[in-house]
């Protein structure tokens, strides 16, 4: 959104109006503004510049009698150029983060906690991706009887990482065809990186495991398929925290606006839409209607990748109402991206 510059008077009455009114989420009068801001002008002068910045497209008016609220593009230009980096305790929030890795094993876990640290620094919705890696390998492969019809397929990679999925089968597989199988599997598996577990492989290895023992090829069909899904994932999980902190803000009291946010966080294609960033951005801000979902054109989203190297692997976002705490989020943010970026590089060696 392209955002005309402004004189001093102009931007200093645009930030005082956004801080106010991020903190009272009410609109915001001349007066207000003469009261509490040293703005070195009068309430009179104050009203004349605020129908400047409306008619700019900078704020605007709920009601006649109101007085002015930011607009999407005022916040716009708050973001890119008025606000100030108040920042967080850093210090607090390093120390926390820093902990969550050594308490935790393997980067789900890891991950999930990020998440629910990030919410309770920034009281806002969170989200934060699995890392998706490409040079690593798979160290453990089992395949263990749960039911008569269910078998539970676990496989840890080297970075620590580690996914379980449960199969359905028709036919029932003794203990001794289940062993043979794992100690197939942990030969043709085990130490292999991911990226030659390929379709051609695991049509090779079907074929020369057909050939050893008396096993229907829809079983391993089945074994097949989830393999391939547990180490190359066409959607990635997706963890997100604090969705009650949205009950907390006044702009979702519209009941039925509220039931379609929450569904939209309900459901990890949407989320996927929500938490798309640019790779060659370190960070993005969405304000308003930048947001091409309109379910979240009254909200804002902050979204920053952490990576390995230069290569992005995994992305984190905060949603919230467009009256964020820009400042706070983005330096929160921006500290959670560079601690899990170099947790999940030194998971990653």
């Amino acid at each position: 959104m392209m955002v005309k510059n402004l004189d001093e008077r102009k931007k200093n009455i645009l930030h005082a109006i956004i801080q106010e009114h991020i903190v009272t989420a009410s609109p915001v009068g001349s007066r207000t503004l003469a009261k509490k801001y040293d703005l070195g002008v009068s309430s009179a002068t104050i009203r004349n510049e605020m129908a400047d910045l409306e008619e700019l497209g900078y704020l605007k008016q709920p009601h006649t009698s109101a007085g002015r609220i930011p607009s999407d593009k005022g916040y716009r230009y708050y973001v890119d150029i008025l606000m100030k980096n108040k920042g967080v305790n850093s210090d607090k929030l390093i120390k926390t983060l820093s902990e969550i890795a050594k308490d935790r094993h393997g980067i789900n876990s890891i991950v999930s906690s990020m998440t629910t640290m990030l919410s309770e620094f920034t009281k806002y919705a969170t989200m934060i991706t699995e890392p998706e890696f490409k040079n690593i390998k798979i160290s453990e492969v089992q395949l263990m009887k749960v039911t008569h019809n269910k078998l539970l397929l676990v496989m840890v990679t080297d970075n620590g990482f580690v996914s379980d999925k449960l199969i359905g089968i028709e036919e029932e597989l003794n203990k001794r065809k289940i062993r043979y199988i794992n100690n197939f599997l942990v030969n043709k598996i085990e130490g292999k990186n991911i990226t030659k577990l390929d379709k051609e492989f695991f049509e090779e290895i079907e074929q020369e495991l057909i050939k050893k023992i008396n096993l229907s090829h829809h079983i391993f069909t089945i074994i097949n398929k989830e393999i391939k899904e547990l180490v190359n994932p066409e959607d990635v999980k997706i963890y997100i925290g604090g969705t009650s902190y949205i009950l907390d803000q006044p702009e979702f009291n519209d009941i039925d606006y509220l039931k379609k946010v929450l569904n939209v966080l309900d459901h990890e294609d949407t989320l996927k839409q929500i938490i798309r960033a640019e790779k060659n951005k370190e960070l993005e801000v969405r304000i308003g209607h930048e947001n091409e979902m309109e379910e979240m054109q009254r909200c804002s989203v902050v979204i920053a990748n952490y990576s390995i190297g230069d290569e992005a692997v995994g992305k984190i976002g905060v949603l919230g109402p467009t009256r964020m705490e820009y400042p706070r989020v983005i330096s929160t943010v921006n500290i959670v991206s560079d601690i899990l970026s170099k947790i999940i590089s030194e998971v990653n060696k």
